[in-house]
């Protein structure tokens, strides 16, 4: 991670091990609950599931324009998840796939069971110069959640702290928050070779002026991490 996370977000109830869907597994009732508690591979892919959420959230938080819509967007998505998972019912295979899906795109990936999307170019963890990223993860409803954070990288002279919810204009890019002489927002390139660029432009200025120390910028190419 590029920075300590600056605010801790209220974490959405989880299912882990010993607490199925956020509840005891000796209270599990519906057929997707009990199946979780009863099957030891997973209780362990939701207690992975678990944590992933958790870090992804402290890795979103911060300042922006738009102070906690992404993590309150990836917690909207969280929900709407979990009612799809429970459509499972008690079929294991089913309930793996949403697991392996749902960590996938937690973990700044494209859901492999999922059709390609445009906003999947976005989605992601990418770097430039090992001092400033960005990680983004493609939502449901066709948005993205995207923190862009770093530190001057020789004595930390400056600091960029941003994030917000982006989406697509017709031009392929990604507009987050929005984008103004004030710093409202972020615009975004994908990349033919993977990686996404915050090119100089004005809105990019303003905002790098605003949510960066002084001398700090946010106008960089960002390669795509491994």
């Amino acid at each position: 991670m590029l920075r300590p996370a600056l605010l801790t977000l209220g974490l959405l109830a989880l299912p882990t091990a010993a607490a199925a869907a956020g509840f005891p597994c000796s209270k599990a009732t519906t057929p997707t609950e009990k199946a979780i508690c009863a099957n030891p591979a997973l209780s362990a892919l939701d207690e992975r599931l678990a944590a992933t959420y958790r870090a992804t959230l402290e890795r979103l938080s911060g300042a922006s324009p738009e102070e906690g819509a992404a993590g309150a967007a990836v917690k909207a998505d969280q929900r709407a998840w979990l009612r799809d998972r429970d459509s499972c019912g008690a079929d294991v295979a089913c309930l793996r796939r949403a697991y392996d899906g749902r960590v996938a795109v937690l973990s700044f990936r494209t859901d492999p069971t999922a059709p390609p999307s445009p906003v999947g170019r976005y989605a992601g963890q990418f770097d430039h110069g090992g001092f400033i990223g960005i990680a983004a993860i493609a939502l449901r409803n066709g948005t993205v959640a995207v923190s862009v954070s770093g530190a001057e990288p020789t004595a930390g002279r400056w600091v960029c702290d941003f994030s917000g919810i982006g989406r697509l204009d017709d031009k392929g890019r990604l507009i987050v928050g929005t984008p103004d002489a004030e710093g409202g927002g972020l615009i975004l390139v994908a990349e033919e070779g993977g990686g996404v660029v915050i090119p100089d432009l004005e809105p990019n200025r303003a905002a790098s002026s605003y949510w960066c120390g002084h001398n700090g910028s946010f106008i960089w190419t960002y390669r795509r991490a491994p």
